[in-house]
């Protein structure tokens, strides 16, 4: 229906003026439909008139290839930026501008492919334009990178490919390298590390033609000087030494820098995400099991009366602090102040008498709790972390503070579906993670408590608590938090120790796990966004995060977690 009152036209004296605003309703609808594909993400869209260029603006009416062009237009761009982490992006992309290019390059086709995949709709539109790649760049495409863009997509969507396609452009790229890419679509940072190595690659020759002809250049620079030897400044021998050590120890440490980032890169990979699950604890139970297990969790309440007064009265000072109002005098408007009348009396035009509360109340904060629900958890530890969260989670919102709480494990012990995959298509060496994730949201930061107090009596279920891999945990909270639009994010990790995981560490480098998280947290930390605070249980876990306490006994958890509430929402210690 739309599609047949764009496309209509009336022809007589009004005719023109009718098809404006039909191609200003068409751009409209086009907008609104990328902004919901693109998750409202920022979209950098050609301008209207740039759309609507010389093929299309002399017809009498908007035709069908006008309609597939701007069609395909705002797809592309939706799909380009619902597919992107725009923070990952920035991270690894390449500062030199022919490296950047293809760059993007490569990271279209990833989103195209997640797109198409999704919405086949995106796919239509954008194909009847993919003879036409210009279009969809705010900026004149090379021929080059439209035969690479074109013969990525088509490569990761298992079309049969020509070597020839490229081999004209880019003559030391193989399909296998697109191939071998194409393995890590669904990881963003590892598609990018090795997009790198491609383009690196790709490349190599290009600079070594620059070096040379950079070379020739000072060799004919040099004779010409060489006439002129006499009127040139002899530079001392002492500062000549000293500009080749600074030379070469930049040299060095841009090596050094390099070498160690392939290095980290090369500690951590995940052979597949095909079984890992991220779920709302609701569906790891039926409904009248959760209600027995958190009958069962109400229980434990009995047995640690002690601890819950006592977070309950620094709980109560803390929500003090949180709701502490001032009033604001010699207003306009508001509560007239008794004290000002005698101002007014004196002076009738003097109108200030009136005051206000100033409500000093944490309405743009997000904090997020994220349980390790390993093995060595069991017992005391899991049970005071879950009714420590409930506690905090109940006062922080009576202060409007949103409060999310998420747990991981993994689905298998020594191994799942995941190892299982990789024991039947031929054991590569060093595979990285091999297990299955389970990540659980026991509360989103946009529910209340009510909704979801019986969701955590899941950690009591037998056989949920299995293993713990904390950096792709840490990963995961860390994106969560990074979608939320409050101001102020707090990130809380509570946690018993080193991540373990028995297949992974079984067949990779044993410090795999152990480094992954490090860097984790050292970019998260290096991005200030986010407080990161760690508690470990029984073990020191500030090796791995700066801002980290350890706890001989679990009742003590509540306190470190209510200080440090404290101190990152800006409230005196008490």
């Amino acid at each position: 229906m739309i599609k047949r009152l764009l496309v209509s036209s009336i022809k007589d004296v009004s005719g023109e003026i009718l098809f404006k605003k039909q191609k200003k309703d068409l751009f409209s609808y086009q907008r609104i439909v990328a902004n919901s594909i693109s998750k409202n993400k920022t979209l950098n869209l050609p301008e209207e008139k740039k759309i609507d260029t010389d093929d299309s603006k002399n017809e009498p009416e908007i035709n069908e290839f006008f309609l597939n062009k701007v069609r395909g237009i705002y797809d592309f761009n939706a799909l380009k930026e619902r597919y992107k982490d725009t923070k990952i992006y920035n991270y690894y992309c390449p500062t030199q501008e022919n490296k950047k290019q293809i760059f993007e390059i490569i990271s279209i086709s990833r989103c195209l492919t997640l797109g198409f995949e999704e919405f086949i709709g995106c796919k239509k539109n954008i194909k009847k334009s993919f003879n036409k790649l210009n279009i969809f760049f705010n900026y004149k495409l090379e021929k080059k990178n439209a035969s690479l863009l074109n013969t990525i997509v088509n490569v990761f969507e298992s079309k049969k490919t020509k070597h020839e396609n490229i081999k004209k452009f880019y003559p030391e790229l193989s399909l296998n390298d697109l191939k071998e890419l194409k393995k890590f679509i669904s990881n963003e940072e590892l598609y990018f590390i090795k997009a790198n190595e491609i383009i690196k690659k790709i490349t190599i020759n290009e600079e070594a033609k620059n070096s040379q002809n950079l070379k020739n250049e000072d060799q004919t620079n040099t004779n010409e000087g060489k006439s002129k030897k006499k009127e040139s400044k002899k530079v001392p021998f002492h500062e000549k030494i000293n500009t080749e050590k600074k030379k070469q120890t930049e040299i060095n440490s841009t090596k050094n820098f390099f070498e160690k980032k392939e290095i980290n890169d090369e500690q951590y990979n995940i052979f597949t995400k095909e079984f890992d699950l991220s779920v709302n604890a609701k569906n790891l139970a039926t409904k009248s099991e959760l209600n027995l297990l958190r009958k069962k969790f109400e229980n434990e309440y009995n047995d640690n009366k002690r601890l819950i007064n006592r977070l309950a009265k620094k709980l109560e000072r803390l929500f003090s602090s949180l709701n502490t109002n001032s009033w604001k005098f010699d207003q306009d408007e508001g509560y007239i102040d008794p004290s000002r009348l005698a101002n007014l009396v004196a002076n009738t035009k003097n109108l200030q008498i009136f005051k206000y509360k100033n409500e000093n109340i944490e309405k743009n904060t997000v904090v997020s709790l994220l349980l390790d629900n390993s093995g060595s958890m069991r017992g005391k530890p899991i049970i005071t972390s879950a009714i420590t969260t409930e506690i905090i989670t109940k006062v922080l919102e009576k202060c409007k503070v949103n409060v999310e709480v998420l747990g991981f494990t993994t689905k298998e012990w020594k191994g799942g579906k995941s190892k299982k995959k990789w024991e039947t298509t031929g054991k590569i060496e060093k595979p990285g993670r091999l297990n299955d994730l389970l990540h659980i949201i026991y509360k989103d930061a946009d529910s209340t408590w009510n909704n979801c107090k019986n969701n955590l009596g899941l950690i009591l279920k037998d056989g949920l608590l299995k293993e713990n891999i904390d950096g792709e945990a840490v990963q995961w909270a860390f994106r969560r938090l990074m979608n939320r639009k409050e101001k102020k994010k707090i990130l809380i990790v509570i946690s018993d120790g080193a991540p373990v995981d028995d297949s992974t560490l079984s067949n990779n480098p044993p410090n795999i796990l152990d480094n992954h998280l490090k860097e984790t947290v050292i970019k998260i930390q290096n991005t200030k966004t986010i407080k990161l605070v760690a508690i470990g249980i029984g073990h020191d876990v500030s090796k791995y995060y700066k801002n980290a306490f350890i706890i001989d006994d679990a009742e003590n958890l509540g306190d470190i977690i209510i200080d440090n509430l404290m101190k990152f929402l800006g409230t005196k210690n008490i």
